[in-house]
């Protein structure tokens, strides 16, 4: 007879389903925004937006001497944050893909995406637009639903 017990979740649902959610959530998230990013820079802009072109050219400055506009350092920080936001999900699904338990059990890794994800979405309803804002309580509410699943350790 085999003593051995399988981890039970405590609603009997695997959590690794909704935790799979929130992480391709994070994916779509950054693949959209770099998405965006082409698709604004290919496009005619409006005399608004050339006027804050400009404006963000204009002013510069210096750090740790390399000499930067505000327009290079607001656009390189969009897209490395997109960059970011992609390789943490992707990243999320290979751990869930090779060590599963990191989510079956209630772990750090599923507490620090959520917490990631609540952040994100307070900066989102601050300061972003209307996508991130809509993608961000589906990863969170993903997230929340595998830890609520997951065994208690």
């Amino acid at each position: 007879m085999n003593t051995a017990i399988a981890a039970r979740t405590s609603t009997g649902a695997d959590p690794v389903r909704p935790f799979r959610i929130g992480a391709y959530g994070f994916v779509v998230l950054g693949v959209g925004h770099l998405a965006f990013v082409v698709a604004t820079a290919s496009a005619t802009p409006t005399p608004e937006q050339r006027r804050a072109d400009t404006a963000m050219r204009e002013s510069t400055f210096t750090l740790l001497g390399l000499e930067r506009t505000t327009l290079d350092v607001t656009h390189g920080m969009s897209i490395a944050m997109a960059f970011f936001v992609v390789a943490c999900g992707l990243l999320m699904l290979a751990a869930v893909r090779h060590a599963p338990d990191l989510v079956r059990r209630r772990t750090a890794f599923g507490r620090v995406s959520l917490v990631a994800s609540l952040a994100a979405l307070g900066l989102a309803l601050l300061l972003l637009p209307a996508p991130p804002i809509v993608i961000l309580p589906v990863t969170s509410y993903a997230f929340a639903l595998s830890l609520r699943r997951g065994a208690k350790v």
